[in-house]
């Protein structure tokens, strides 16, 4: 079983959430018998599919009755879809989302960030400024308010709501990534922050429609690859950049005779957003000898539609009493939407004939380790003792989306649960590394990176 799809938020996270744009339509507005189809398909399809409501721990059915004249009574296309995205955010679930309408984008608009903030443990930290701004703004600044409401307070309520995750890591990444968000360039943020040497000052942000070279990334014009490849002082170090090109596996192959010279091999998934579940298995069929990769497990809703009635019937019945039987049990499942069907366990034979390497293995991943590439980390749980995993616990999202037609966008539901092969649970939680090692302000301000220094000592220490 494959997985070619990415999880989309982090895609919107990386490159700053949202489409970029000078102005959005705030006018247009659909029937209100659209905006109604729209809820009330959301919440139908979500029902009888959505795998994790223990996770979202809510009533569907209320809420969506309770949503009814929200959506009802709001002025604009622009006003429903934000109002949808809230729905769609109470699911708690990082391949479940609304889409952005392109229709209220105007052709050719474009706008850019002016301050790059980040999450280090709910403070939001300015990790990058435009040149020109450098002494207005110096880095590693903590955002303290937001037009006069306390920062993370104002993240709580005006961003938070509207986001849809899996983790409580990613959900404060994200609106660290998305902080400062209007329809249009004239909207000005007025920010209270603290500097590293703890003086306040404030500063006023907008957006602005033309590039900016900033003080840590430059033009940020660097091209990006599917693979990088380093030999640092005897010790490879790989990363591997995605799953969703399968042309990395031929950028992986022509580096191997490198590899087998070198005294260790660190492959970072920390930038890897997913794709193919085979392609990472495909890779890690070098490092060891098992003919047998295991990755996830799992099972989707089955709705069956006599045995829901049935079910139903078997609820109304308060007089039975004792033991019931398997089809009882079914049935009643069933008519409370508890029925799964069990789907294979995600296997790839390893054909490889080819030398294996036998080198310690380390693999980094990080918030940003998403999907396919989690995958690729429940793989290396089945191979005990080949690698040590190293750095932050992973996004903490996977599944197989429905993708959905409403009136004015699409939309997605996560259809799927995955799990270890022995059931426990990495989607809500996040794939967590053997070694954990925090990512500071200090190391993304300065360049440094404590988690690849990490591995390289893990690998000296095992000569």
């Amino acid at each position: 079983m494959k997985k070619i799809y990415y999880c989309l938020s982090l895609v919107f996270l990386m490159t700053g959430f949202r489409p970029a744009f000078a102005q959005i339509d705030t006018v247009s507005n659909l029937s209100s018998a659209d905006k109604l189809y729209g809820l009330s398909k959301f919440w139908s399809e979500a029902k009888y599919n959505f795998a994790y409501f223990d996770h979202a721990k809510i009533n569907w059915d209320s809420t969506y009755q309770a949503y009814i004249p929200k959506i009802l009574a709001t002025k604009s296309t622009w006003e429903y879809y934000m109002l949808m995205q809230r729905f769609c955010a109470l699911l708690k679930d990082g391949h479940t989302d609304i889409d952005f309408p392109q229709a209220l984008m105007p052709p050719h608009a474009s706008r850019y960030r002016w301050i790059n903030i980040e999450n280090f443990n709910k403070k939001l930290i300015v990790t990058d400024i435009p040149l020109q701004f450098k002494d207005q703004v110096p880095l590693g600044s903590e955002l303290v308010s937001v037009n006069g409401m306390d920062a993370k307070a104002y993240a709580e309520k005006e961003i938070i709501p509207y986001i849809s995750s899996s983790t409580e890591h990613v959900l404060w990444n994200t609106a660290a990534a998305m902080m400062f968000y209007g329809t249009d360039t004239a909207k000005v943020w007025h920010l209270k922050l603290r500097s590293p040497k703890g003086k306040l000052f404030d500063y006023n942000y907008q957006y602005h429609t033309y590039r900016a070279n900033w003080v840590r990334r430059g033009t940020n014009n660097t091209p990006w690859k599917v693979l990088n490849y380093e030999n640092i002082d005897g010790i490879a170090y790989v990363k591997l950049n995605s799953f969703g090109d399968e042309s990395i596996v031929t950028e992986f192959k022509k580096i191997v005779p490198e590899l087998y010279k070198c005294k260790g091999v660190i492959l970072d998934l920390r930038g890897n957003g997913g794709g193919n579940s085979g392609v990472g298995a495909e890779i890690l069929m070098y490092f060891t000898d098992q003919k047998v990769l295991v990755g996830s497990a799992w099972k989707t809703r089955d709705n069956l539609s006599a045995y829901r009635a049935w079910g139903t019937y078997e609820l109304m019945d308060t007089t039975k009493k004792g033991k019931l039987s398997n089809w009882q049990q079914k049935s009643i499942a069933s008519a409370k939407g508890e029925y799964w069907y069990k789907g294979d366990t995600m296997t790839f034979y390893n054909y490889f004939k080819e030398q294996k390497i036998k080198t310690p293995l380390v693999v980094l991943c990080g918030n940003n380790t998403a999907s396919a590439a989690e995958d690729f980390l429940v793989m290396i749980d089945g191979l005990k003792g080949r690698a040590t995993t190293i750095g932050q616990r992973t996004y903490g999202s996977t599944g197989q989306p429905l993708p959905l037609t409403l009136p004015g966008f699409t939309a997605r539901i996560c259809t799927k649960r995955d799990t270890y092969p022995d059931g426990r649970d990495f989607v809500g939680v996040g794939v967590i590394p053997d070694i954990e090692v925090s990512r500071t302000p200090e190391d993304v301000i300065n360049g440094t990176d404590a988690v690849l220094k990490r591995a390289l000592k893990e690998i000296n220490n095992k000569k």
